[in-house]
């Protein structure tokens, strides 16, 4: 991990336990090593940095283009390991830039929606992560974020000191139909699709507070779940 890296990540990594009072469930999920893919929600600016500090490896960022028009900003951005990508229409270059990674075994950040979601709900994912998790073969680790719409919401400069918790869920690896190399238009489309649902349910799935250990009735989860809330 490169020393300005961490050095930023550390800074960060203060701000989001003093600040906001934060906390990271199940980091030990993620793989020691290999690449991967860590497939998040997106709320807020908040996002991308919280996920790096939460991250025991260096990650890489697929962050949208128009982020790196002023030269300063994206050279700062470039730095931190962002990966500028289109959002409009298929960006070839950045995907194959996200598949060279994942070969190399980077570690890499991907917001499965495209965008940050205008009322803090999930939405449907694109068919871009669906193709790029297709084509990699990579592990897939989804990601919840809870508190980054009412921490820093759209049109807002200055962030609030709302928690913000960060939980991991269990990697995985798709299971491609047998006759995957054979799919063409839509078929393949539908595919992408598909990969694209399953992340979204597994991030759907993620609550705000730790897996009880053993397991635990649903009424005692529930429980949890409102302390949680009432935390955030």
């Amino acid at each position: 991990m490169r020393l300005w890296y961490r050095f930023c990540r550390f800074l960060y990594r203060m701000y989001f336990r003093l600040y906001h009072r934060g906390r990271v469930y199940n980091a030990k999920r993620l793989p020691d090593e290999g690449g991967f893919i860590l497939t998040a929600n997106h709320v807020s600016f908040l996002d991308p940095p919280l996920l790096g500090q939460a991250c025991k490896r260096e990650a890489f960022f697929m962050a949208r283009d128009t982020l790196f028009r002023n030269w300063l900003a994206g050279r700062i951005l470039r730095s931190w390991n962002c990966v500028p990508i289109k959002r409009e229409g298929g960006d070839i270059g950045a995907m194959r830039t996200a598949l060279r990674l994942l070969g190399e075994g980077k570690a890499v950040l991907m917001f499965p929606e495209g965008t940050r979601s205008p009322d803090g709900r999930l939405q449907e994912a694109r068919a871009g992560i669906g193709m790029i998790v297709a084509r990699s073969e990579a592990k897939v680790v989804p990601v919840r974020i809870f508190g980054s719409e009412r921490a820093l919401p759209r049109g807002k400069k200055l962030p609030r000191p709302v928690r913000l918790i960060v939980k991991f869920g269990e990697p995985f690896t798709y299971p491609l139909p047998s006759n995957f190399d054979q799919l063409r238009g839509d078929a393949l489309k539908a595919v992408y699709k598909e990969i694209g649902r399953e992340i979204m349910r597994r991030i759907a799935a993620l609550e705000p507070y730790p897996d009880p250990p053993g397991g635990l009735p649903v009424g005692s989860q529930k429980g949890l779940a409102k302390k949680a809330g009432r935390l955030l």
